[in-house]
């Protein structure tokens, strides 16, 4: 017996998996956010993307190992534009499916740019995400998967999260960027930058869970996250320490020991059955 979702109002029911085109694997993604710098327009509109030059880039990665979750979170600075693209391609793995939310629409392009600009013509997950084409399972852009590819327009981040009752953007947004950066809080746009990788990661873990009608790809990579955080000590990420305040990730606390349960007796059924096609000792 399957659980349809967690929280209190969480029922066992039977439900049935579909294959569609968006066959991401789950196991190991990395979530990818820049916040940039351009020249303002007069009519105070958003600049064209090729106008924008990176600031930061954060990545967060969460890769499975056994039954439980590696994590980690790097901002890497863009100060030296060439160093930062380097420590870029040798933080993003192939193996990996990039998660970004308008990521093919802006920070990629932006960011392929930037390494041409810096004449790095080399072969690398970015470049790989930069010539993916739109139905690419390698490149999950959240803001078409929500937008069902137009379908649905296209929403932001932020309405997505209020929606799923997720803080979002408390660290700043991006049109404050330059303004941090003029004062000299740095700092300030790093963690905004990593508050919006770890909020588009917690999207991501919603779309998961409802592409493949599995709410174990919500609830246990949540609360190893939880826990994850839980033991940053040093106070790292206390910027995120705020999302472990959402009944999100309460639920998925509670949550998870039974989708532990779930998995080992769905694994002692299938060893069963691969024992009864077994050819009987002769």
């Amino acid at each position: 017996m399957r659980f349809a979702g967690f929280g209190p109002e969480a029922e066992p029911m039977k439900y049935q998996r579909f294959d569609y085109p968006e066959c991401y694997q789950t196991d190991h993604v990395q979530v990818l956010d820049i916040e940039t710098l351009s020249p303002a327009n007069e009519d105070g509109s958003f600049p064209p993307w090729p106008l924008h030059e990176p600031v930061c880039c954060s990545v967060l990665s969460q890769k499975k190992i056994g039954d439980d979750y590696a994590f980690g979170i790097e901002t890497i600075d863009f100060a030296n534009e060439r160093a930062g693209l380097r420590r870029l391609f040798e933080l993003l793995d192939p193996g990996a499916t990039l998660v970004t939310w308008n990521g093919r629409g802006f920070d990629v392009p932006v960011l392929q740019l930037a390494a041409s600009r810096q004449l790095l013509f080399e072969d690398n997950a970015l470049r790989t995400a930069w010539m993916a084409p739109r139905w690419a399972i390698t490149h999950a852009d959240l803001a078409e998967l929500y937008g069902r590819f137009g379908g649905a327009g296209r929403p932001s981040l932020a309405n997505i999260c209020k929606a799923l009752g997720i803080d979002a953007k408390t660290q700043g947004s991006g049109d404050s960027v330059a303004a941090m950066i003029a004062d000299g809080r740095e700092q300030q746009v790093f963690r905004y930058c990593e508050e919006d990788v770890a909020i588009t990661w917690l999207a991501w873990l919603h779309y998961a869970a409802s592409r493949y009608a599995s709410p174990s790809k919500l609830a246990h990579p949540l609360a190893a996250f939880d826990r994850w955080l839980a033991d940053d000590t040093d106070e790292r990420f206390s910027h995120l320490m705020h999302l472990r305040d959402l009944s999100l990730f309460r639920d998925a606390r509670e949550a998870d020991p039974i989708f532990r349960l779930d998995r080992l007796i769905l694994q002692a059924e299938r060893r069963a059955a691969l024992a009864n096609m077994r050819p009987s000792a002769m």
